[in-house]
């Protein structure tokens, strides 16, 4: 992907407006406004989120898919509804693929501990990159370790992008499963999913996306 079609992917901000949205950024550090940095370990949450979840806390909080009365069915009908919103982002065909989990690393722990016993065994192999997030490759290395499986890592250029005449390369019939990020949560990094994705699935195997970085940031379309 080259630099302009990256561009052309990125969302448009008005960064005075979405500073304004996040109520701890109207507060200072010595005398200084604040300039928050971390957004890649802990994002912070803007006004809207903050109201809605005080709102569901005070009116609305029931258990979903458990309960008969119209307090948890009210809950179930809006848990539901997000499937079709999250879909709609994500350019989703079908609402049954959206999948909640507690987060991105949770959600990478169950592909391990699911997919991962089932289809990967000693003698196999596992692709990584080198710019992935601890929670991106603790549980393949768990998993090979357990397996008696391989891991292999894409290396880094010297300009922070990843090698992908040695990703082709290590690509192989003993590879069961690609796991790579997106974006870098530290280089910030936008690596060329798409043409990844397409020469693993050309061998026909199968690819996890790390997107906690990319899907805040860019059009995503699954």
């Amino acid at each position: 992907m080259g630099k302009k079609e990256r561009d052309n992917d990125m969302v448009e901000f008005d960064v005075e407006r979405i500073r304004r949205d996040f109520p701890v950024l109207s507060t200072s550090v010595n005398n200084n406004p604040l300039v928050y940095l971390d957004s890649g370990a802990s994002a912070q949450m803007p006004q809207s989120v903050i109201d809605r979840i005080n709102h569901y806390h005070q009116y609305e909080h029931a258990n979903i898919h458990r309960g008969v009365y119209q307090l948890s069915e009210q809950a179930t009908m809006a848990y539901e509804a997000v499937r079709t919103t999250v879909a709609s982002f994500l350019n989703v065909a079908d609402t049954s693929e959206i999948i909640f989990t507690k987060g991105t690393t949770h959600a990478i722990n169950l592909v391990a501990h699911a997919y991962g016993r089932k289809f990967v065994h000693a003698g196999d192999e596992i692709i990584v990159s080198h710019m992935e997030h601890h929670s991106n490759i603790v549980p393949w290395q768990q998993l090979c370790d357990e397996v008696g499986a391989t891991l292999k890592v894409i290396p880094i250029s010297d300009i922070g992008e990843l090698d992908l005449e040695v990703y082709g390369r290590l690509l192989s019939d003993k590879t069961k499963l690609v796991a790579v990020t997106h974006v870098s949560n530290v280089l910030g990094t936008i690596n060329p999913i798409k043409d990844m994705v397409a020469l693993a699935h050309a061998r026909e195997i199968p690819v996890l996306v790390d997107g906690a970085q990319g899907a805040p940031h860019m059009k995503v379309d699954v």
